[in-house]
């Protein structure tokens, strides 16, 4: 008994000093007292002890993460309708993807939904500019050429035209710029649109040719000087019209036509059209035509007649002139050459034979049996009307490519 007293005074001393040197955590009553209290209110399931883990620790409360919410993308606030708030975010992305299409796009639709067309026109010209393979192309040209006014607007139609010409824009808006192009006095730029519509099948068939031709005949096929289709040459004591032609890779025949010149008879001091466009050939078999093209501005369109379509039908594909005949003998394996002015001649006042192997024996050609013209008749060949296949012999030198479709 004595010793169990002794043992608790020393504890009791111990405790006692250690209490003075700071050893032991001061906790004051109402402290103690407020714990007792939660301990009693949250019940036995939540009464044990909190753990206590190290500073910074995850079972920490308060140095728990919260992630702030996610940083919204100019396209999303593009799509939301925001477009103040996206207009900076898409120009901040634009810098670090300068060939996104979408961004370029949104960014301008900002701007015009906003009221700046100033800033929306750079936005689709930097998108035509830094995407040309985008498909949001040929929309940013169209924006352009319907924002711009005068002969800018000739430009930038012309601009559509030229680099999308496939696109469902330029179909829509062609015949609106050849318009504006004769009008703002455009006379080429005008032809080559009108030459477009024909190939992409937009407007009036007929009435397109009609136009092309009549344009082929003011800038092309007259004295009027167009470096894009020619150059005018002033005759020298001593030239003809073979050496002139030599000098500028053409044929003597479309410095004649050209010039209207008779017997090739020219004096020095003499203007003369050179026309140094390239000429191509497009033979249609199910519309029945043969049109010139030069430098792929449509210049003539001339009916023809071509092959039996079950017995002997034209060949399809691509083409190139190889021999010109004025006045051709007609020739048959095995068979005597039957003479140009011969009735059984059927090849008329001129001949123009392919040069692919294979192809040789066909070619386009004149004809004694004009009634056929409009017709599937011929044995193969592309027949024309002998006016027509002197013009177009004149036009078109050896090399000529030919297209043959259906």
């Amino acid at each position: 008994m004595l010793k169990a007293t002794a043992v608790a005074a020393v504890i009791a001393a111990i405790t006692v000093f250690a209490w003075f040197r700071g050893w032991l955590p001061v906790r004051s009553n109402s402290a103690a007292s407020a714990e007792t209290a939660a301990i009693a209110t949250a019940g036995p399931e939540t009464a044990s002890p909190t753990p206590r883990t190290s500073p910074g620790g995850t079972d920490n409360p308060q140095n728990t993460a919260v992630k702030p919410p996610a940083r919204q993308s100019g396209l999303d606030l593009f799509q939301m309708g925001d477009y103040e708030a996206a207009i900076p975010r898409l120009a901040e992305e634009i810098t670090k993807n300068k060939t996104s299409a979408s961004l370029y796009g949104a960014l301008a639709s900002c701007y015009e939904k906003t009221g700046r067309p100033a800033e929306a026109q750079a936005a689709w010209s930097k998108l035509a500019e830094n995407c040309p393979k985008a498909a949001e192309r040929s929309s940013a040209l169209t924006r352009l050429y319907v924002a711009a006014e005068g002969a800018a607007r000739v430009d930038a139609g012309m601009r559509l035209l030229r680099e999308c010409p496939e696109s469902a824009e330029a179909a829509a808006h062609v015949m609106a710029i050849a318009d504006a192009a004769e009008k703002h006095g455009r006379p080429l730029a005008a032809w080559e649109a009108l030459s477009l519509a024909l190939q992409i099948g937009a407007g009036n068939e007929s009435a397109i040719v009609t136009r092309c031709v009549t344009w082929a005949d003011a800038l092309a096929f007259s004295p009027k000087e167009v470096a894009e289709l020619g150059t005018v040459y002033v005759v020298k004591q001593g030239d003809f019209v073979v050496s002139i032609a030599r000098r500028h890779k053409v044929d003597p025949g479309v410095i004649e036509r050209v010039n209207k010149l008779k017997n090739g008879g020219i004096r020095a001091g003499q203007r003369l059209k050179v026309l140094t466009a390239k000429p191509a050939i497009e033979v249609s078999i199910r519309k029945l035509w043969l049109r010139l093209y030069l430098n792929g501005l449509l210049a003539r369109q001339f009916p023809v007649c071509t092959g039996n379509l079950d017995e002997s039908p034209t060949p399809i594909g691509d083409f190139s002139v190889a021999t010109k005949l004025v006045n051709p003998e007609w020739t048959r394996p095995g068979q005597r050459a039957v003479p140009h002015d011969d009735p059984e001649n059927p090849l008329g006042t001129r001949w123009m034979g392919f040069a692919e192997p294979g192809y040789t024996s066909y070619g386009i050609h004149g004809t004694i049996k004009p009634e056929t013209i409009g017709t599937h008749a011929s044995n193969g060949c592309v027949r024309m009307r002998n006016e027509h296949v002197e013009e177009l012999f004149d036009l078109v030198p050896s090399g000529t490519p030919i297209h043959i479709h259906e």
